[in-house]
């Protein structure tokens, strides 16, 4: 009996850093509120600002800058606490124009 798979083809990770050297910390992302979908899934962007609630937050109270895209069937990602970020290619992939107040909360992210 032949073996059965499913395969799904996902595009290349997008590079939002704009230097080598971060830190990060894992993040549980809750999708209850995300309409973004690629290939039929809830997917939160690279380079979206994340909350301690770990939802979307382009405020003050942000914690830190997504690194990779994260799906819902897996929702555990890595937000950046101390990285030099490309501010365009984090803007251009993530769709979300990072505001002064979330500049402002991370003081050891360089927005570049």
């Amino acid at each position: 009996m032949p073996m059965q798979y499913e395969s799904t083809t996902f595009g290349a990770k997008v590079e939002i850093l704009n230097r080598d050297g971060f830190e990060g910390v894992p993040v549980t992302l809750d999708f209850s509120a995300v309409i973004t979908t690629e290939n039929g899934r809830k997917v939160v962007k690279a380079g979206t600002p994340i909350g301690a609630n770990g939802v979307s937050d382009n405020t003050e109270a942000a914690k830190g800058i997504l690194l990779w895209d994260v799906y819902e069937d897996r929702p555990i990602g890595t937000i950046l606490k101390k990285a030099y970020i490309n501010t365009a290619r984090a803007k251009a992939h993530s769709g979300v124009t990072i505001s002064a107040e979330t500049k402002a909360a991370l003081p050891m992210v360089v927005f570049e």
